[in-house]
């Protein structure tokens, strides 16, 4: 049942609408001023059969909350049974699961994921800088070798897999510069670094990890690698001789 025919906007019979002196026999009067409390009552009862009714919470409404997204009071209560439903059943609903739902040992274990990512972030940008702090020191030497007492050497290889290897110039470069065809210097996630390229000077290799260089300086022209170790928990792998991969390099001749 509907509560909309219950609503009554108006009485159909008003006694401001009576003449001063109604030409009426007295039992219509009677039934004249009995009309309107009769429409009330007829009103009140549909109303308090609507509200009885098995039908009358699809017709309730309901603010939505944020875990139950329904308008009426019969769908909320469907949606919160569906919940129960799926709680049972091993399914938690989105959206149900708070921090202060949480036991205090996997909270525990967030925060100190938490603050292990920022830790991570922090060495990492102290990497960067250090990084940048050594190709400031390689741009400055190289931009001090003038056209007079520098030859500049071009030339390329294709990675062959090995650990180590050795690109003979026949001669000790002042500076190597090697990049993969591909263009990809470096790949760095959390876990892995991977260094394709860079610049190297004698004494300066071009490394993650100064222990384990990927370009380095020798007396008659330059080693590249392919190896991987692991450092502070992080795999550090030179793909300076990746098999199958072209590479071009730049060798300064003083």
């Amino acid at each position: 049942m509907s509560f909309e025919p219950q609503k009554l906007s108006t009485f159909s019979k008003k006694i401001v609408d009576l003449a001063d002196q109604p030409n009426m026999q007295p039992h219509e009067l009677k039934e004249y001023f009995d009309s309107s409390p009769e429409e009330l009552r007829q009103s009140h009862n549909g109303l308090c059969d609507a509200l009885t009714a098995k039908t009358a919470a699809s017709a309730l409404g309901f603010s939505r909350t944020a875990g139950v997204p329904a308008d009426t009071v019969q769908a909320a209560v469907e949606n919160v049974q569906q919940q129960l439903d799926a709680a049972v059943m091993g399914n938690i609903p989105s959206g149900s699961v708070t921090g202060d739902k949480l036991a205090q040992d996997v909270r525990d274990r967030f925060t100190a994921i938490e603050n292990a990512a920022k830790s991570e972030a922090s060495t990492r940008a102290s990497g960067d800088s250090n990084l940048q702090s050594q190709i400031n020191t390689h741009t400055t030497q190289i931009s001090s070798l003038t056209a007079t007492e520098c030859e500049v050497v071009f030339g390329s290889y294709v990675g062959d897999g090995t650990e180590s290897r050795t690109i003979a110039l026949g001669f000790q470069p002042r500076a190597v510069f090697v990049i993969p065809q591909s263009g990809q210097m470096f790949f760095d996630n959390i876990q892995t670094q991977k260094g394709y390229g860079g610049l190297a000077m004698p004494g300066l290799p071009c490394f993650e990890d100064e222990r384990y260089p990927h370009i380095q300086i020798i007396s008659n022209g330059f080693s590249v690698f392919f190896r991987q170790k692991t450092i502070t928990g992080n795999n550090c792998t030179a793909r300076t001789n990746e098999q199958y991969r072209k590479y071009f390099y730049i060798a300064f001749k003083a």
